[in-house]
């Protein structure tokens, strides 16, 4: 019956290190691919987190959120950019006025991204998950600006990639293994 017990427990300890295993213990864009297979969009974490996959020995869970808010960051910074030129033309004095709140939604947007990437050091997936809301939450911010402006919203293709994103990395983040850090 012991030796019954000792079978078990060495089996459970064998599954727990399985299970605590990063998603894919090989490099380049196959293991890139392999984990964005598991998003909600495979194809826009592949093509934004594969163009740097070869500069990784290791790709796990943790390596393609690295490489997602990289690639969010400089969409954040697009994004802000192409707002700052569009209140420049814009048609109404709202739509300008929304133009200028967008701004400060991705200029907020970018400080959630710098929180979440410090989290991803200590693998604080509770963490991540919140500042990704708080970007999707900007991001809908700013649509909602062209709502209240009755205004078509020349910030909706990239607010609609950006929210993709967000929960691209919502679900990485839930990959994450526990580890506690000090």
């Amino acid at each position: 019956m012991a030796g019954a017990w000792a079978l078990l427990i060495v089996l459970a300890a064998a599954v727990a290190v399985l299970a605590a295993r990063p998603a894919s213990a090989g490099g380049g864009a196959a293991a890139v691919a392999e984990i964005c297979m598991k998003t909600p969009s495979p194809d826009l974490c592949t093509r934004t987190a594969g163009k740097h996959a070869n500069k990784y020995k290791v790709v796990d869970a943790v390596t393609v959120l690295e490489m997602q808010v990289d690639a969010f960051k400089k969409r954040v910074k697009a994004a802000r950019r192409l707002a700052k030129e569009e209140v420049k033309t814009a048609a109404t004095p709202e739509a300008r006025r929304a133009l200028n709140l967008c701004k400060t939604y991705y200029l907020d947007a970018a400080d959630n991204l710098g929180a979440c990437k410090r989290a991803i050091g200590f693998r604080d997936a509770v963490t991540i998950r919140a500042t990704m809301s708080m970007v999707a939450q900007d991001t809908q911010n700013c649509d909602e600006e062209f709502r209240k402006a009755v205004s078509k919203n020349p910030m909706e293709d990239h607010n609609r990639s950006l929210i993709e994103m967000s929960e691209i990395c919502r679900t990485l983040s839930n990959m994450i293994p526990y580890e506690h850090v000090h």
